[in-house]
């Protein structure tokens, strides 16, 4: 979901700066997965915080992610929108049922995405799900997928550079401008 289809750097570096008392614009939005690059101390907990705020249910689209997500389905894939929202909350039930119901009022305010409640699949092991094909952005997830030989294509991001020559990851080049590549890879 994020970082593939919900543009979550975005909304994230506006709750970062909100809580540094910055204009978002002085936060650099070619991010590493750390956040080192706004001097963000504890990452984890800003994500937590941020997962947990209203502001990650007004994401803004990956930009392509509509059109490409149409590409798929009407070459008769499946789309799921796998994620792990849920279990970067914590331990406490309520909190991850917060982020669910987030996530959920997040697409049904997509719905030009086509992807209901049922395609939304919250799960702590993603590389757990079986898919025929996936689309991620996760460093540690897309090496786990290539290394477990599952078909995985790469929507590329600034924080996963180090996984993008990596043995069995094919690259969406030109990010959602490119899914016709996976398609015509995966189409049988």
């Amino acid at each position: 979901m994020d970082g593939v289809i919900a543009n979550w750097v975005k909304g994230l570096r506006a709750h970062v700066a909100a809580r540094h008392a910055v204009a978002d614009r002085q936060l650099a939005l070619n991010v590493s997965w750390d956040l080192s690059e706004w001097d963000v101390a504890d990452p984890a907990a800003a994500i937590r915080e941020f997962l947990l705020s209203p502001m990650s249910g007004r994401l803004k689209l990956v930009e392509g992610a509509e059109t490409g997500i149409a590409r798929l389905q009407s070459a008769g894939f499946k789309v799921l929108a796998v994620t792990r929202r849920d279990r970067m909350v914590g331990d406490n039930p309520d909190d991850q049922q917060l982020t669910r119901d987030i996530a959920r009022q997040w697409f049904a305010g997509q719905p030009e995405l086509g992807i209901g409640d049922d395609a939304v699949v919250f799960t702590d092991d993603p590389v757990s799900i079986d898919a025929d094909v996936w689309v991620d952005d996760a460093p540690r997830r897309i090496q786990r997928l290539a290394e477990a030989a599952k078909p995985v294509w790469l929507l590329p991001q600034p924080w996963n550079r180090s996984v993008m020559q990596h043995a069995g990851v094919s690259l969406l080049f030109d990010g959602w401008d490119s899914v016709d590549d996976l398609i015509a890879a995966h189409s049988t």
